[in-house]
């Protein structure tokens, strides 16, 4: 880009051969005016402000010593070059003050300022240069602390009010208010699994560099990411911002389905909030909100949801949420069976089930959540390599995803893939008959103080109740009803001579009744009823 020049001189041949001697457009520089006074250089200089000005001292009415004064007060920085027929000290002293880039001695030498205007030029240039990148380091530097303190606070990790500019006066800061639009990989967990940290970064740094195309033009946007495979738009609350907000809705779903269209694993979800919100707490319990729906399996399959609803509406009481986070027994039990019978729609239905319930948490109980998935992940795993129906390789695959794993939604989306890679599977063993049998004697151990029945353990290990039978008898050597018995007694007898527990307590945590009964069945296993067995360990007789 040329720099612009103004000639000052009331000696009108001077100003001609200024103009017409100096190479001035190969010296990239353009003149945009000449003036014959100071009063009358003012008035130009206000309207065109100038790189450069070429200014006699010695002109009537105001000299160029009194224009240079006036146009530092005025705030102009251009670079001056005085031209002047007196060499006095005095003048020199006062455009040394006025920082005067260069001071020539009349008459002039062509060559020589033509040189001095060159190396001008190019200090202008170089400026300017590095003016504009210090200028574009601050303002990198600047959106970096703000997108950093948003992740934080999206995050968890810092609860803070982060100010719009950095430099901002607090009332500013306050009436800034800004929406979100969270943008979600459906399957982004499930399909890298086994990618390399390099795969990962490339991947997510081609979506993240097509996001930033789409919102370039909107002042003021923010492209979050708190974890990958999500991303959290932020556009100013300003002006026709609900239009606005549509649209990149519609443009970031258009262009990330045609990214992901020869790849149907993934799919791209997004939810628009439609309440402003500083950026503080709120924007933190917006986006938590954001990511509750994401997991919440609607009837609703629209590809971009709105969320109109407060956070406050939409949370379940603290007892019954954390109640909620926690994954019981019998569901782990209902897992292993699942696993054991192969019966995937089983499965499905329990984890949609476990899905849509984790998807009602409180923030405060996610935590909660998480463990509990965790462990379940742990237990789904260790149950698939004792029936041998995952090889080596893609258990530790699953292992190191588990480790990565950083939300609720990738944990959610692990156990679906754990389920998906064990049913599609082709060739699945079935678990041996000691194996078999071992897993039912650990059921049935476990559950002494219950009417377990004969149904109950063959439907748990997912073969007919008559083959059972046969199976137990002819390696264990006793029936199902003796082998019950038998460890009932045994778990009975310790009870007695190691706790002051009465019989019937006794007799009903070793999964009988009636005391009377429980006093019969003892008897004849031990030849004498359970108050004499608890003094004989006493006296030790």
């Amino acid at each position: 880009m040329n720099l612009t020049a103004m000639l000052v001189d009331d000696e009108l041949p001077i100003l001609e051969n200024l103009s017409l001697i100096l190479p001035w457009e190969d010296m990239g520089i353009e003149i945009t005016g000449t003036a014959r006074s100071g009063v009358e250089a003012l008035d130009k200089v206000a309207e065109c402000h100038p790189d450069i000005i070429l200014c006699d001292i010695r002109m009537p009415t105001m000299d160029g010593l009194e224009l240079i004064r006036i146009l530092r007060e005025r705030g102009e920085s251009c670079e001056i070059i005085l031209l002047t027929g007196y060499q006095q000290f005095e003048y020199a002293r006062t455009a040394i003050r006025y920082n005067v880039h260069e001071y020539i001695c009349k008459p002039i030498d062509y060559l020589s300022l033509e040189n001095k205007l060159r190396e001008l030029t190019e200090q202008i240039h170089k400026k300017r240069m590095a003016s504009e990148s210090e200028r574009h380091r601050n303002v990198e530097m600047e959106n970096w602390i703000r997108q950093k303190q948003v992740t934080d606070l999206l995050a968890g990790e810092k609860k803070m009010s982060i100010g719009y500019p950095a430099q901002a006066p607090e009332q500013l800061v306050s009436s800034v208010r800004y929406i979100l639009i969270l943008v979600d990989v459906e399957g982004y967990f499930r399909y890298s699994i086994g990618w390399s940290s390099d795969q990962h970064q490339q991947w997510h740094d081609e979506i993240l560099s097509s996001l930033r195309v789409l919102t370039g033009e909107m002042e003021g946007s923010m492209i979050i990411s708190v974890r990958k495979g999500e991303w959290g738009i932020l556009l100013e609350a300003s002006g026709a911002w609900e239009f606005q907000a549509d649209e990149i809705a519609q443009r970031v779903l258009l262009k990330l389905d045609a990214m992901f269209a020869a790849d149907s694993a993934m799919k791209v979800r997004i939810v628009q909030d439609v309440m402003p919100v500083c950026l503080d707490q709120q924007i933190a319990e917006r986006y938590r909100h954001c990511q509750r729906m994401l997991m919440n399996p609607s009837d609703n399959r629209d590809d971009i949801r709105s969320v109109t609803t407060s956070v406050s509406s939409q949370l379940q009481p603290n007892e019954v949420s954390k109640k909620a986070a926690w994954i019981t027994r019998e569901e782990l039990e209902l897992f292993t069976r699942w696993i054991r019978q192969g019966n995937k729609q089983e499965l499905v239905h329990l984890l949609h089930s476990l899905k849509h319930r984790l998807s009602q948490l409180e923030v405060s109980s996610d935590s909660i959540g998480e463990s509990n998935i965790r462990f379940l992940l742990v237990h789904m795993l260790r149950e698939l390599r004792e029936v041998h129906a995952i090889a080596e390789q893609e258990e530790k695959q699953f292992w190191d995803a588990l480790q990565m794993a950083a939300s609720m939604k990738e944990l959610v989306e692990l156990t679906e893939a754990i389920a998906h890679a064990w049913h599609s599977k082709q060739g699945v063993s079935r678990p041996s008959v000691s194996e078999l049998i071992k897993s039912a004697c650990e059921y049935m151990d476990t559950r002494l103080e219950q009417d377990l029945g004969i149904d109950e353990v063959a439907d748990w290990l997912g073969i007919s109740s008559s083959y059972f039978c046969q199976l137990f008898k002819s390696h264990v050597g006793v029936t199902f009803v003796e082998y019950m018995t038998h460890k009932r007694m045994e778990s009975a007898a310790l009870l007695l001579s190691t706790t002051e527990w009465s019989i019937t307590a006794i007799g009903e945590a070793t999964g009988y009744k009636e005391r009377r009964y429980f006093s019969k069945v003892f008897h004849k296993h031990f030849h004498m009823k359970p108050s004499e067995y608890r003094q004989s360990k006493r006296t030790g007789t």
